[in-house]
């Protein structure tokens, strides 16, 4: 295992020009199917742990292709599927961008090929409430909050009753609300990056650790 303070480093050279498409996007997350990530929190001498993986399924979810409703047949059907005919393109750019609903997902499309480096940099994390939010219908645990390209961005983080493991429920950058108002801010202690298929483990964030 190596500490590896410089990965997310690459996000900051993108913020200034994000001009994704969703073949990028899917790209981009095909990486993080091999990825896990391990989190441990802290506050009033109480720690949290948990660990993040990524599916294929969760893809038309983050990328808010559910909202293309006059895209409702060429999106029909099983979601893994779904994401590998867009990394094939089998399912155009074309297609999805012309949708007459696309500007609804527009911003999370382009926002979502940089998920690895959200996950790489983030240490603002919340535990979520989801009475507090009202207005939305979100069923969440965590969440996370980056800035990125001057905008905030939110990531909802929600455990899969199987393994036990969270993963990622929704994902957009910020319109008008704030969903980080009025939940509990949890101090970062640890986070690690594993690649699965090498076993690959990179300490991104250590204060646990007084001498390092």
């Amino acid at each position: 295992m190596v500490e590896s303070p410089a990965i997310g480093a690459g996000l900051f050279l993108f913020w200034g020009n994000i001009m994704g498409d969703i073949l990028k996007s899917a790209r981009a997350y095909e990486k993080l199917l091999d990825v896990e990530y391990q989190f441990i929190l802290g506050r009033k001498n109480k720690q949290i742990y948990f660990s993040v993986f990524f599916n294929e399924y969760q893809f038309y979810h983050l990328a808010g292709l559910q909202y293309l409703e006059d895209r409702a047949t060429l999106l029909y059907g099983d979601r893994k599927k779904l994401f590998y005919l867009i990394l094939a393109e089998q399912i155009k750019g074309s297609q999805i961008s012309s949708s007459e609903f696309y500007h609804q997902i527009k911003d999370r499309v382009e926002y979502l090929e940089f998920l690895e480096d959200i996950f790489d940099s983030n240490k603002t994390i919340f535990k979520y409430n989801p009475q507090i939010q009202v207005f939305s219908a979100i069923e969440s645990e965590f969440l996370l909050k980056n800035e990125l390209n001057s905008r905030n961005v939110f990531t909802f983080l929600s455990e899969d009753k199987s393994s036990g493991k969270y993963f990622c429920r929704s994902f957009f950058p910020q319109t008008d609300k704030d969903y980080s108002i009025g939940q509990t801010n949890w101090t970062l202690l640890y986070k690690k990056k594993i690649h699965k298929s090498t076993g690959e483990e990179y300490v991104l964030y250590d204060r646990l650790d007084k001498n390092r």
